[in-house]
Parts: structure tokens; C-alpha cells; sequence
């Protein structure tokens, strides 16, 4: 019997950060056709590396959004484009790894959860990010305005 969890976009990134309210610098998030999109003021950044510091001044607001571009074995792959102020910030986003590494850790969740590849993309363990609602996860999507997970309960 398949099981289908429906997440807003808030929901679905509260499972990866130890805190359950969105970061103060995302001022919008938006979910629908396949992709998640997010609007953030780097200027409301508290703790961020140099780069990005030196990067908010210049260019203080950030577009990015996310496909998912394959899915299997629980694990769905995200290809994840940024911009700021019309140029490409894809560049960037390895920057915040090490930043998604400690949220992960402090969520309790295990290591390999959230990864940034050397492809530019991001891989996320959904099942793992579920934490034990299911046995197997079948699919994930983005559709209607929500984060859609189906798959086998646990």
C-alpha cells in the first residue's frame, strides 16, 4: 500500500534545520510545475562566509530555484540554478555546504542527507530526510504548490 505525504515548501525545508521556521533571509518561497523557487535578501545574512558577504553588498537579492531532475532508490537529484541581479550565482551555492553539513548534523539526520555534487547538483535522501515514514519512498515531486513524497510506510 502506498502512502503520499503532502509538505508545503516551508515544511519540506524545516526537515532538514534544527529550527522549523524559515531562514529571516528567504522572503519568498514558492512551489509549483516541477520546481521549488526562492527569493532571499543576502543582506539579512547573520553568519555567512566572506565571499557571500562581499557578494551581498554588491548584489543584494538572489533568485534560485530547483528541478528535480531524476529520482531513484530514495534519493532525488535537484538541479539547482541561482542568479543575482541577472547574473549566474550557481557558483556560490557550494559555499553554503558546509552550512547545510551543520544543520543536518544538528537535525539529527544522517551525513549524507543533503549533498552538493561536483555537478552542480544537489542529492537528497528522502527517505533519511522523512525520518522513518517509510520503508521505501517511490516518488517525489513538486506539484501544486506543495512538496509531494509518496512511497511504502514503514
Amino acid at each position: 500500500m502506498t502512502h503520499v505525504v503532502t509538505l508545503s515548501p516551508e515544511e519540506a525545508i524545516a526537515l532538514v534545520r534544527p529550527r522549523k521556521t524559515l531562514p529571516s533571509f528567504v522572503s519568498e518561497l514558492t512551489c509549483d510545475d516541477g520546481a521549488m523557487a526562492l527569493t532571499a535578501d543576502l543582506r539579512r545574512l547573520t553568519y555567512a562566509p566572506l565571499p557571500v558577504k562581499i557578494a551581498a553588498k554588491a548584489v543584494p537579492v538572489m533568485h534560485g530555484s530547483a528541478q528535480i531532475v531524476s529520482f531513484s532508490e530514495n534519493v532525488a537529484v535537484l538541479q539547482v540554478d541561482a542568479d543575482a541581479a541577472g547574473l549566474p550565482a550557481s557558483k556560490l551555492l557550494p559555499l553554503a555546504s558546509g552550512t547545510i553539513a551543520k544543520m543536518v548534523r544538528k537535525s539529527g539526520l544522517p551525513e549524507h542527507s543533503v549533498q552538493f555534487r561536483k555537478d552542480g547538483t544537489i542529492s537528497l535522501d528522502v527517505r533519511a530526510l522523512m525520518r522513518g515514514s517509510f520503508s521505501e519512498v517511490t516518488g517525489f515531486r513538486f506539484e501544486g504548490g506543495n512538496v509531494v513524497v509518496e512511497g511504502i510506510p514503514s
